[in-house]
């Protein structure tokens, strides 16, 4: 992975985040977080309620900003789980990333 590969992939949006406070990451509706499971934090596929993710996983998110990315609407689920299993992809490249991180 190339480090343009890896801008690109960090500059994919998410329209859903309206943006970050302190502590908490608010979100309009329903999302998915797609990334890696970690321990403590979130398992991988897991469905969060309108400004319900836990204190864990915006500190998580606070840490590995590319996670933001991997947190998404419901609506896009299905598109987003198919972008992590094609190489090259977005979302696959920041899943990786992540994993990487860890």
């Amino acid at each position: 992975m190339t480090k343009k590969q890896e801008q690109a992939a960090e500059a994919a949006t998410t329209p859903e985040i309206t943006g970050e406070t302190e502590a908490k990451i608010e979100h309009k509706a329903p999302c998915v977080y797609c990334g890696p499971s970690v321990r403590g934090v979130a398992r991988q596929y897991t469905v969060y309620a309108s400004g319900n993710t836990p204190a864990a996983l915006d500190e998580f998110v606070k840490q590995h900003p590319a996670a933001k990315n991997l947190l998404v609407p419901v609506e896009r689920f299905a598109q987003t789980r198919k972008a992590l299993e094609t190489a090259g992809t977005a979302e696959s490249i920041l899943y990786n990333k992540i994993k990487n991180e860890l």
